[in-house]
C-alpha cells in the first residue's frame, strides 16, 4: 500500500514514518507539508491512502478531503486530529473521509485504522465513535445515559462480530453483550441489532 504523510509537524509525520515503514505491505511514498503540496502530488502519482492533519496552514481537513476524493475518488484518507467534535466528524464524513484519529492515539492506533479502511471499512477512535453515537440519540437522552461499554459493543457489532466473539473479545458473558445490545436498540429507536448497525450507518455514524 502507497501511503503519503501530510502533515506540517515533522515529529509527527517523522514518528508515523517511523511505525509504518516496518510494517510489510506499507510504503511511504513521500512526506509533504501542506494541503496544495499533497493535492499536486496525487494529481502525478499513485497513491493508495493519505494521513493527513486535520489544521493544515493553507487548508483545513475538510477541503482536502473535500478536493482529493475529485482528484481521486477511490483514495482511502485518514484524518489526525485533536478535535472529537460530532458535527466537525460528520461533515468529514459526508466528505468522504475513511479514518479519523485523534492525535493522542495515532501512534497506537494507526496501523489498526490503515489496516481496518485497507478492508474497507471506517475507522475511528473510541472517543469519536462515543461522540457520533451521543449524536445519534434522541435529543432526551443524556449523553450519560449510553455506557462506554455500549458503545465498544456497537463499534463490534459493526464489524460483524457475533455475540460470542463480541463477549471473547471484551471479556464477558453473551448474556451480557445481549443485554447490551437491547439497551443500545431502545435508546436509538431500532428494532433489532441488524437495525441498529444500519441506522448508525445510514447516520454516517460509523
Amino acid at each position: 500500500m502507497k501511503i503519503l504523510l501530510v502533515d506540517d509537524h515533522a515529529i509527527v509525520s517523522d514518528g508515523l514514518e517511523a511505525i509504518l515503514k516496518v510494517v510489510d505491505g506499507f510504503e511511504i511514498v513521500n512526506k509533504l507539508t501542506s494541503g496544495d503540496f499533497a493535492l499536486a502530488y496525487l494529481k502525478q502519482h499513485e497513491v493508495d491512502l493519505v494521513i493527513t492533519d486535520y489544521s493544515m496552514p493553507d487548508m483545513d481537513g475538510l477541503t482536502l478531503v473535500k478536493k482529493a476524493k475529485l482528484i481521486k475518488p477511490d483514495i482511502k484518507i485518514i484524518v489526525l486530529s485533536m478535535h472529537d467534535e460530532a458535527l466537525m466528524i460528520r461533515e468529514m464524513l459526508a466528505a468522504g473521509v475513511d479514518g479519523y484519529v485523534l492525535k493522542k492515539y495515532a501512534q497506537q492506533e494507526i496501523v489498526n485504522a490503515i489496516e481496518t479502511v485497507h478492508n474497507g471499512r471506517k475507522y475511528f477512535s473510541n472517543e469519536v465513535n462515543k461522540a457520533l453515537l451521543s449524536a445519534l440519540l434522541p435529543q432526551e437522552l443524556s449523553e450519560n445515559s449510553v455506557t462506554e461499554r455500549e458503545l465498544e459493543v456497537l463499534k463490534l457489532l459493526a464489524e460483524e462480530l457475533t455475540s460470542k466473539q463480541i463477549a471473547e473479545k471484551l471479556f464477558i458473558s453473551e448474556r451480557t453483550v445481549e443485554t447490551h445490545r437491547k439497551n443500545l436498540m431502545r435508546k436509538t429507536g431500532a428494532n433489532n441489532a441488524i437495525g441498529l448497525v444500519r441506522y448508525a450507518y445510514s447516520k454516517k455514524l460509523l
